[in-house]
């Protein structure tokens, strides 16, 4: 198939974040069968990262921001609003489009924001890939927004998020997402969607345990820590979770490690026994030094793909049930789950004593990525999605043909 890739973020590999990583996994995974022509916005630092695609795609065309952007913004809100058609980038992807499109088989869209400027009138069957429900997103960031601009950004979009789901997503003849509570949020939201589910997969080739000395009663947390459910676990785990651990191994220790921590984050490092890794190029090494992962996130959407990471690289998990949101294993084969701090701690004390019960754990999520979560099967999953749609809109056209011959 030649796929038209359309993306709001540019894929690559490795990189922060679940957006870019979905994107790029299922790219290198479908590129060893079809041809993919990538149409992408280039948004943060992407530019610096642009010779990855070239490597899996037969074209690569990238927009970049407009240096009108703030000026152009509120009008695009308002056209977003009222019609679902944002206009910063609309244009140009609709250029993008014209001069590619023709000999495309089917366009793969990823990300809401993407959905609206790529034209509804494409003769194309068309593929949104979500990642998670945006209204679903909001509720979920209310609970946890730590500002009052971010409470009233979140608030806010609240209200517009769902007319804009309900404007955009009936242009597709399928969206899909990563874990069911948001696949019952957008069908909540827009009953006319029709909503397939595509969990993450996890790279078990790059994510493996690395050969590295274990650190004594040692826990471990990796994330974006700039993204506030993951401050949000951070701080909660080094305040209320973390004391009552030292209170049973006083030489217990944490390490958090990411990208971009946050001010609060950083501010943990002055306490007794915590140790921050900020941007390291590689966390495998620090992650694998760790005793035991710990993960307290109650808030977010979709499927958490550190938790996968973590099992890819034979880490024995503890988690709040926000963690293990869409993952298929068994708490207490695959995972500890915890419904407090008091649980929480006497899970990791639990594991820190009886370290054979840490490694039925840790090998049996292990198991769990190797047999569920490969790329290849989502890659697989998307290929049979394409095939489908292909054919309901070759059979919608015949039908159509039909009747006007009719007439």
């Amino acid at each position: 198939m030649n796929i038209g890739w359309i993306s709001q973020a540019l894929p690559y590999l490795p990189s922060r974040g679940g957006f870019r990583l979905y994107g790029g996994n299922l790219i290198r995974q479908l590129s060893r069968r079809h041809q993919i022509h990538l149409v992408t916005l280039l948004i943060e630092d992407d530019a610096e990262h642009l010779d990855w695609a070239p490597q899996y795609c037969a074209s690569v065309q990238t927009i970049a921001a407009s240096p009108y952007r703030r000026l152009l913004a509120p009008l695009s809100a308002l056209s977003a609003h009222f019609w679902g058609r944002p206009l910063q980038h609309r244009l140009s992807m609709r250029q993008a489009l014209k001069e590619h499109a023709t000999n495309w088989d089917v366009i793969h869209v990823e990300g809401g924001y993407a959905g609206g400027i790529v034209p509804a009138d494409l003769p194309i069957a068309k593929v949104l890939s979500l990642h998670d429900s945006w209204t679903l997103r909001c509720s979920e960031m209310l609970k946890c927004a730590r500002s009052r601009r971010e409470k009233l950004y979140y608030k806010l979009l609240s209200y517009d998020e769902p007319r804009y789901e309900r404007l955009v997503y009936p242009r597709f003849e399928r969206c899909t997402v990563v874990a069911d509570p948001d696949a019952q949020a957008v069908r909540k939201t827009v009953p006319d969607a029709r909503v397939d589910l595509i969990p993450y997969g996890t790279d078990t080739d790059y994510f493996h345990p690395v050969a590295v000395e274990k650190e004594p009663a040692t826990l471990v947390f990796h994330s974006h820590l700039g993204y506030t459910p993951n401050i949000d676990a951070a701080l909660e785990f080094a305040n209320d979770i973390f004391p009552l651990v030292r209170q049973r191994v006083p030489e217990a220790r944490l390490h958090l490690i990411g990208a971009s921590p946050d001010a609060k984050v950083l501010a943990l490092a002055t306490r007794p026994g915590i140790k921050i890794s900020a941007n390291v190029p590689d966390l495998r090494p620090a992650v694998c030094s760790g005793q035991i992962y710990v993960c307290a996130i109650r808030h977010g959407t979709g499927l958490k793909s550190k938790m996968l990471e973590a099992m890819a690289m034979r880490m024995p998990i503890v988690g709040y049930p926000g963690a293990i949101v869409g993952l298929t294993g068994v708490p207490g084969k695959h995972y500890l789950v915890a419904q407090n701090p008091q649980e929480f701690a006497a899970h990791v004390v639990g594991l820190l004593q009886h370290p054979e019960h840490a490694q039925q754990l840790a090998r049996a999520g292990r198991e769990l990525v190797e047999t569920e979560y490969s790329w290849e099967s989502r890659a697989r999953a998307y290929e049979d999605l394409y095939q489908t749609v292909m054919k309901e809109r070759e059979l919608s056209g015949a039908k159509a043909a039909s009747g006007s011959n009719r007439a």
